[in-house]
């Protein structure tokens, strides 16, 4: 028996290798994974894919009420491809894309349509590793450049401030530090000079940086780059006058071309533009920090009430934030430096009801088990993200330990789930999260709330959710951390593409296009734009030259519209402050007037990544829409996904953001429990 079983793996085997090419098993019509499956069945555990194994130890360590819950769930442990039924539950299998495009490069099939590889030259393939690797590169060193200008430039004011005086003191007599040619040699006397000219230079950039970056004028305003600016200008133009010979006229044209290009800098960064179309040049934010709600509607109200204070106020440093000096080090440093401890996940598989894709939720519960009072949590991870996500992690650990089930829905085709058709990952898609939703919800206590979180990218989507879905979603809040309502002020938020998209651009292309989908790219997209894909800098860059055709937007506009809350309304942009509401009835304000549960934004206005200018350009016009139930939580710092807290990050990680979500949640939890 065991020699007909391997006989007839060989034979499904060779017949499966010998149809490769084709989507199709031309018996039955039947997908090729089906095929698949069928081997995988003949296989030991070890040897199926991750997504059709269960380890039932890990199972089996479930206290009886979380064990409960999950029967309440009814969703499989395994992908429902690796199901028996599958077939006969799905009659219209969607096609399945060519998984051999690999092989097919030796085997010459498709070459000329799908590796542009093949006849492109080694100069081409040059360019387009350069395209991948300078642009992080130099973004990165950017990035460190402009988070020490505020220690670079005060430093360099005082050692030259130091080196004038000292030097002014000993005008009379002989000084090793002074650079005279009677005195030195020329070749010491040049390299003096040189490290002086460096250093002024080095200041004057630096004290430009502050001057003109948004980050920095938007923390301290033009007059403390202003100040610093003119110091170092006056004392290197004094120092090259009075001691210098060789780099004397070097150190004045670098005074007037700083100078020159600083106030080049700032006379166009003054433009204001209304239009979500123009570049918003220096991107300071115009509107106020603070808690926004409508006091028209009454639960919102209460749960304004509710909100302890201190759980949603950034108070600045020394009463709780951190000293950091602006938006990109409280962005980037609690990436490099926080960690959040381990947490364990059980893993189920929610079915698309519009396709015959599956999401992953990976679960999370407290050591007593699963509690029917507390609240659920629905969790959206961030780009190129999933459960093990730093700041997801910790949200998860904290919320276990007060109770609480975590549910964190892995997004379609991210951390290593597969995707079996064409419709991979993107950011307008919100029918996995309805589809998931719908699952929790029906397993919940009658008192028991699900409580949406979205964070960065899975903001943006848990915000479209809510807003396209309306009095039909399956959640009983939300709240949005570094997310964005408008995602059309992103497309000319050149700063963030510059500095920040680079990096993710690199890892979106790696992971996402090349390591995991490349044969549906390449099949999808021309040469010509797969090319172009290939040589993106940001993530806007991916979107306009790889996401809106594979998908089949008719540009980025139009898929950034998809994708946002606010939809196409112009109510909320830069010019439409001021017009009364009266003037615009709701259905002139986009789906976000559609939105029926509390639902709270909370973004940090001096975020890098998605600009201030995606949450409207008048909150308070924005939450008094539709019902009343959005509110918006804006902080003047914090960064995107960061919010440190005191000398230390790490030491508390993304405590305040975490808790604020939480305490929000509460909030609601206990304004609802008030109205029954």
């Amino acid at each position: 028996q065991e020699n007909k079983q391997t006989n007839n793996l060989t034979t499904i085997t060779t017949d499966v290798l010998s149809n490769t090419h084709n989507r199709f098993h031309p018996i039955n019509n039947i997908p090729l994974l089906t095929i698949f499956n069928t081997i995988h069945k003949t296989m030991a555990s070890d040897d199926l894919p991750s997504y059709c194994r269960v380890d039932e130890d890990q199972w089996n360590t479930l206290p009886a009420s979380a064990t409960a819950f999950v029967e309440l769930l009814d969703l499989p442990k395994v992908h429902p491809r690796c199901l028996d039924d599958f077939v006969e539950r799905f009659s219209n299998p969607i096609p399945i894309p060519d998984e051999e495009m690999h092989m097919n490069m030796h085997t010459h099939m498709h070459a000329d349509d799908n590796f542009y590889e093949r006849t492109d030259g080694i100069g081409s393939r040059i360019v387009t590793i350069l395209y991948q690797i300078l642009p992080p590169l130099m973004a990165m060193g950017e990035l460190w450049i402009r988070l020490f200008a505020c220690v670079i430039a005060p430093l360099v004011a005082t050692m030259l401030l130091s080196k004038v005086l000292s030097s002014s003191s000993k005008s009379k007599s002989k000084d090793v530090d002074n650079v005279n040619v009677n005195d030195k040699d020329d070749a010491n006397a040049r390299k003096i000079e040189r490290r002086w000219f460096m250093l002024s230079v080095l200041g004057m950039l630096a004290s430009a940086v502050q001057l003109t970056d948004t980050m920095y004028v938007q923390e301290y305003g033009r007059w403390n780059g202003s100040i610093l600016l003119a110091v170092t200008s006056l004392l290197s133009t004094r120092l090259a006058v009075s001691q210098f010979q060789i780099y004397k006229s070097k150190t004045i044209v670098a005074v007037i071309a700083v100078l020159s290009l600083s106030g080049y800098l700032v006379s166009i960064s003054e433009r204001s533009e209304s239009s979500v179309y123009g570049d918003p040049a220096l991107d300071v934010a115009t509107i106020q920090s603070g808690l926004y709600l409508s006091t028209n509607n009454t639960l919102m109200t209460r749960v304004a009430e509710l909100w302890p204070e201190e759980e949603r106020t950034y108070a600045p440093y020394p009463l709780g934030a951190s000293p950091l000096p602006t938006g990109d080090s409280r962005t980037g440093i609690p990436f490099l430096v926080n960690a959040a401890p381990h947490q364990e996940y059980h893993r189920v598989w929610a079915q698309s009801s519009v396709d015959d894709e599956a999401v992953a939720i990976d679960m999370a519960f407290p050591n007593d088990g699963h509690s029917d009072t507390k609240p659920v949590y629905f969790i959206l991870h961030g780009l190129n993200g999933g459960s093990h996500e730093e700041y997801v992690r910790e949200f998860v650990v904290r919320r276990v330990k007060e109770g609480s089930t975590c549910m964190v829905m892995i997004a379609r085709g991210l951390a290593d789930t597969p995707v079996f058709g064409f419709d991979v990952f993107h950011g307008a898609r919100v029918t996995d999260v309805h589809d998931a939703s719908r699952y929790i919800r029906n397993a919940l206590g009658q008192n028991q709330i699900l409580a949406g979180v979205g964070y960065s990218m899975g903001a943006i989507i848990l915000s479209n959710y809510l807003a396209r879905y309306g009095e039909d979603v399956h959640l009983d809040s939300g709240m949005a951390v570094s997310g964005g309502l408008d995602l059309r002020e992103m497309y000319n938020s050149y700063r963030s593409q510059r500095l920040w998209q680079p990096m993710l651009a690199q890892t979106l292309l790696e992971d996402f296009v090349l390591e995991k989908f490349e044969g549906r790219f390449r099949q999808r997209l021309t040469k010509e734009q797969f090319l172009a894909l290939l040589r993106s800098k940001s993530v806007s860059e991916v979107d306009v030259r790889g996401i809106v055709s594979y998908n089949g937007f008719r540009d980025v506009m139009h898929y950034y519209t998809e994708m946002s809350a606010i939809g196409e309304s112009t109510a909320f942009q830069a010019g439409q402050s001021e017009i009364e509401q009266s003037s615009n009835p709701d259905h002139n304000y986009g789906r976000i007037a559609n939105v029926s549960v509390p639902f709270c934004v909370l973004h940090a206005l001096d975020d890098p990544l998605t600009s201030w200018r995606t949450m409207g350009h008048n909150p308070q016009k924005l939450v008094n829409t539709g019902s009343g139930y959005i509110m918006m939580l804006l902080t003047d710092a914090g960064g995107h996904v960061g919010w440190p807290l005191g000398l230390n990050p790490r030491k508390e990680g993304w405590k305040w953001m975490n808790n604020a979500v939480s305490s929000f949640t509460n909030s609601v939890h206990l304004a609802k429990l008030e109205q029954k």
